[in-house]
């Protein structure tokens, strides 16, 4: 259930903040998962006091160093955001792959400034759709009954 109300979150992202999402890419999703070439994703994140206190020090606009570092993997960075609450900040990223996400955000907090950092693998309304349809075919049953 978390992971669908994640979905439904990401999709009023876009929404909000008014991206929108290639409809090309997700009719190519559906017709043939294989002609997929980029991937989004949504990285949840907060800075350690110590970062906090070097910023306040000499400040600066980490949206330059964000994407930077997804371009270097042949991605695109859509959005970076600064929050109150339970993160500190949101990344909107594109990359080609999981492994070119994965590799970002390993070299990010192999750096040691930040204390929280997630990242989800964000779907269309199409890839959702389809999840759906083959949901049909799993045949789960409830433990015990």
């Amino acid at each position: 259930m978390k992971h669908l109300i994640a979905i439904l979150f990401c999709a009023s992202l876009f929404l909000l903040f008014g991206f929108q999402q290639p409809t090309s890419q997700a009719k190519d999703q559906t017709q043939d998962p294989a002609k997929v070439t980029s991937y989004f994703y949504l990285t949840r994140f907060s800075y350690t006091p110590e970062t906090w206190a070097r910023l306040m020090k000499n400040p600066e606009d980490r949206r330059l160093a964000a994407r930077k570092y997804i371009e270097s993997v042949g991605g695109k960075l859509h959005g970076f955001w600064y929050a109150f609450g339970a993160y500190d900040g949101y990344c909107l990223w594109e990359a080609p792959n999981n492994m070119s996400m994965a590799a970002v955000g390993l070299a990010i907090t192999g750096g040691g400034a930040l204390s929280k950092f997630e990242t989800t693998n964000l779907l269309t309304v199409e890839e959702t759709l389809e999840a759906l349809k083959l949901a049909q075919k799993v045949g789960y049953q409830v433990p015990g009954k």
